[in-house]
């Protein structure tokens, strides 16, 4: 009988290998958002137009899994604490950093934008009284930009409150267990691409604007993977049943990837459903082998965790003010593409760690107070991503 997790199984360590594995695919991922040929906030005047096509794969699995494992998060969390004190805990680790984060990390990515473009000339104490003008992006200087994740991870966990208490409840848990039942029998489980794709196809006049109020095609999407996430962390079965099947769910996956690879699109339906059942795939086997493979949490991983969120928060204006640096060396484009990757990652890293260190600085990026640290558990900390054009 499916039973939620309880607080001797929040012990995660393959969510946190997924987690920390995803973060670095980001940083990678916009590191080399600066090199093609698609919109972004910095761009090198050579671009590196090879980088397309593995960067639109990694569009579309990178934040999915990053949402999906904060829904497991959600239930390892309100497995140990009441309804209030997870609301209380989501405000303080969700929206103080994107209030922080609005007026210190992400004006520097806007200031340098402009001066690329040529739209603003002075120093940054020049340009920062516009940030708190709270006008918006881009006729303003007030943007959340790479932090609409954690907004939009904030609005769900609160939206969604009433459910998931609902699901601790008797009836709650009657439906939980009938849920993992039918989800460890055959390929059920896979079957969860299909709400997945009919979002996207109901929607898909939408575009991605990660601007809340305007932008229903990501919100129900991201909203459904969230939820995905809380019901597959409130079931035991499943994730056995997943172990068990990870090699056919592996074929599968490279059947479909084969079949979605082409450039050349199918027609509309078609499209979309191979489309949503190869990211579902993806993320099914990603969960199912690292949930066979990584069954000890190591000093590394537990520390790799814990500076994920600050690491995220961060990393996208660091790529930026580094990358704005290093544009002025006579060098190639590979050659500058490998600099800022490597100088951001390494003074991303550093920040962390002296972030970690700093006891009024934790809070401001996430982070629990030193003296509550408990490095054996899994909190659904949220990890940004953006979209590929937009932030």
């Amino acid at each position: 009988m499916g039973t939620p997790l309880r607080a001797e199984n929040d012990r995660r360590p393959d969510l946190d290998w997924l987690r920390v594995v995803a973060i670095l695919l980001l940083h990678l991922f916009h590191t080399g958002m600066m090199f093609n040929s698609w919109d972004w906030h910095l761009k090198s005047p050579e671009p590196l137009t090879v980088l397309e096509p593995p960067m639109e794969f990694l569009h579309y699995v990178r934040m999915p899994l990053l949402m999906f494992i904060s829904g497991v998060g959600t239930a390892i969390a309100l497995g140990r604490r009441s309804a209030g004190a997870f609301a209380w805990d989501r405000t303080k680790r969700l929206l103080g950093p994107v209030l922080f984060g609005m007026v210190v990390v992400v004006p520097p990515q806007i200031y340098i934008e402009r001066l690329q473009h040529g739209s603003f000339q002075g120093s940054y104490l020049d340009f920062l009284p516009s940030v708190f003008q709270f006008v918006p992006y881009p006729e303003g200087s007030t943007s959340w930009h790479h932090l609409w994740f954690v907004v939009y991870l904030f609005i769900y966990c609160l939206l969604t409150l009433p459910l998931l208490a609902w699901l601790r409840t008797a009836r709650g848990q009657t439906f939980i267990a009938r849920a993992d039942a039918w989800l460890a029998r055959g390929w059920n489980v896979a079957l969860l691409f299909l709400p997945l794709a009919l979002g996207r196809l109901l929607l898909r006049r939408y575009p991605e604007t990660h601007a809340l109020v305007d932008d229903p095609n990501t919100f129900v999407y991201y909203g459904q993977l969230f939820l995905l996430g809380h019901l597959l962390g409130r079931c035991s079965r499943v994730w056995e049943h997943l172990v068990a099947r990870r090699r056919a769910l592996l074929l599968a996956t490279a059947v479909l990837f084969a079949l979605m690879v082409h450039p050349s699109e199918y027609p509309l339906v078609p499209e979309v459903l191979g489309t949503y059942a190869l990211v579902w795939g993806v993320l099914l086997t990603a969960l199912a082998y690292a949930r066979a493979h990584i069954t000890a949490r190591r000093p590394w991983l537990a520390h790799a965790q814990e500076l994920s969120y600050p690491f995220y928060i961060l990393h996208q204006t660091v790529i930026i003010v580094v990358g704005y640096l290093l544009l002025s060396l006579r060098v190639g484009p590979w050659a500058l593409f490998g600099g800022v990757l490597a100088g951001s990652f390494l003074a991303t890293w550093g920040l962390c760690e002296l972030i970690a260190r700093v006891r009024w600085l934790r809070p401001c990026f996430g982070m629990k107070p030193a003296r509550a640290r408990d490095p054996a558990r899994v909190a659904p900390e949220p990890v940004e991503g953006q979209s590929v054009h937009t932030a």
